[in-house]
């Protein structure tokens, strides 16, 4: 009986391993992944969940490219690439509401490949994660623990208010609509003209 695509031979097996045990990372950016190498069974164990997610989010797509099918390879990128935009420090909406759309077929892509075995409960918890990311910016709006839903509200208007009337400000002024984020690569004196939402009669 032939083997499935996403199994590796003891030879692979013992290429990743050693190449992981070769892997030398920036002091504070993950342990030393020697010590959950077992060469003689070829295994990862007793890795923690820190070193998991690096293992995850960074390594997987390098480790795997040369060795698995490209449908198998694929499938693992995608879902490394989805922990690794969800992970970031700083969130960019229209890549979280993309994954929100994506994750869906990201997991029918790997049921096409994986044994149903493989997928439990927690599996199908990856198609919340991109909406407990836009839940979290809410959560952080609560100042008020007795009133929770008035807090997010309130803290709600706020922004949107202030997203608006910004709107009623120069475009040479300094206002929340125009500013360059903290890590832009825009300068200071861009001179791009900036729409007015009075050109339009009506």
């Amino acid at each position: 009986m032939p083997k499935a695509v996403y199994i590796l031979t003891r030879e692979q097996k013992r290429r990743i391993c050693e190449w992981i045990t070769r892997l030398k990372f920036p002091d504070g950016y993950a342990s030393n992944l020697t010590h959950y190498v077992d060469m003689k069974e070829l295994r990862l164990h007793g890795m923690k969940s820190h070193n998991c997610h690096i293992f995850m989010q960074k390594l997987i797509p390098i480790a795997f490219c040369e060795m698995l099918h490209e449908c198998v390879w694929s499938a693992l990128r995608e879902v490394s690439l989805l922990f690794q935009i969800i992970c970031s420090t700083t969130q960019d909406v229209d890549k979280v509401q993309e994954l929100e759309y994506s994750v869906a077929t990201m997991l029918c892509n790997l049921k096409k490949i994986f044994p149903p075995s493989l997928f439990d409960s927690m599996e199908h918890l990856i198609v919340h994660l991109p909406y407990e990311v836009f839940l979290q910016g809410l959560k952080m709006k609560v100042k008020n623990k007795a009133h929770l839903e008035a807090s997010i509200l309130e803290a709600y208007l706020v922004e949107e208010i202030g997203l608006f009337t910004s709107q009623y400000c120069e475009p040479q002024v300094l206002c929340k609509r125009n500013r360059p984020g903290r890590n832009g690569d825009l300068a200071m004196n861009d001179t791009r003209i900036q729409q007015s939402i009075f050109n339009f009669p009506g």
